[in-house]
């Protein structure tokens, strides 16, 4: 029997989440969209996955780069300077007053420095904007900054990076660019490996699970059977509804280790067929990151 577990609305949400062994994790991501839609479905796959406790937290900044997320921790001396919406999903805590950030945020909006003194963040995750995901050079002295500031506020946490996934071939900006879709994928691939070799970094690959999706399970359209975009072809670089799954069964095994196809979860609008293709390759990826 199929486990299907309906979409979550809330904005607090209680999760349970996965590992060999029992584990809590608290887990903030300083991103924009390409990780915002992680609340879509990630918490509904690890609710599915036994014996470990995800606590989630979200700033958010739609299409924020590294740099303009270093030009808010620099803005935020004032501190009535709160740009971020920020949203968050606490296992642990009784309600959502007794979440640590609760105490930071107000009307839902909170800066960078704030969150990452406000909890005892066990991972912080970093990613670049996608038009600028494929350029080395953006990534300095933005993102060393940040690591410097995350390090200097919150030092216990490890922080990881998330690689975003490129665009579909049919995104206007490619040929702008004078790149294909493989080519920007390739590129983003390394431009995050040259950012975070030098610290260590743990990547977290959703780009190499979406490409290897889209290689495994090619469509006749290219729109509706690839995981970014919208059946309508209007939107053609964000994760759709079942990219969004994708992108949650890759960092539930990149997070804690667990074998995402073993993943008994899956969305009732996603075939067994493709959400099985899809566990393999958030595995397959998770497995060549390592």
């Amino acid at each position: 029997m199929k486990n299907v577990i309906k979409p979550v609305v809330a904005v607090l949400i209680a999760v349970t989440a996965c590992g060999a062994q029992a584990k809590t994790l608290k887990v903030l991501t300083i991103g924009n969209s390409f990780s915002i839609c992680l609340l879509k479905q990630l918490p509904q796959c690890a609710a599915a996955a036994p014996d470990c406790t995800l606590d989630l937290c979200s700033l958010y900044i739609g299409g924020c780069s590294l740099e303009r997320h270093w030009n808010n921790v620099v803005a935020a001396t004032n501190k009535d300077f709160r740009p971020y919406a920020i949203k968050w999903s606490y296992a642990t805590a009784a309600n959502k007053k007794d979440a640590p950030v609760a105490k930071v945020a107000v009307d839902g909006r909170a800066n960078i420095p704030e969150v990452l003194a406000a909890d005892k963040w066990d991972v912080i995750t970093l990613q670049q904007a996608s038009s600028f995901s494929w350029q080395p050079d953006t990534y300095h002295p933005f993102g060393d900054n940040l690591v410097k500031t995350i390090r200097e506020l919150a030092p216990q946490a490890e922080i990881m990076i998330q690689q975003t996934w490129a665009y579909t071939p049919y995104d206007k900006r490619l040929a702008k660019w004078g790149i294909d879709q493989q080519t920007m994928y390739e590129k983003i691939v390394d431009a995050y490996a040259r950012f975070a070799k030098p610290y260590g970094f743990k990547i977290i690959p959703t780009g190499d699970a979406v490409q290897g999706f889209r290689k495994a399970m090619p469509s006749a359209d290219g729109i509706t059977g690839d995981p970014c975009g919208v059946p309508a072809g209007k939107d053609k670089f964000h994760l759709n509804r079942e990219g969004e799954y994708l992108q949650a069964c890759t960092w539930l095994a990149a997070l804690f280790g667990y074998d995402a196809t073993k993943l008994p979860y899956r969305p009732e609008f996603l075939s067994e067929e493709r959400a099985v293709m899809m566990r393999k390759c958030a595995m397959e990826a998770v497995n060549k990151a390592r």
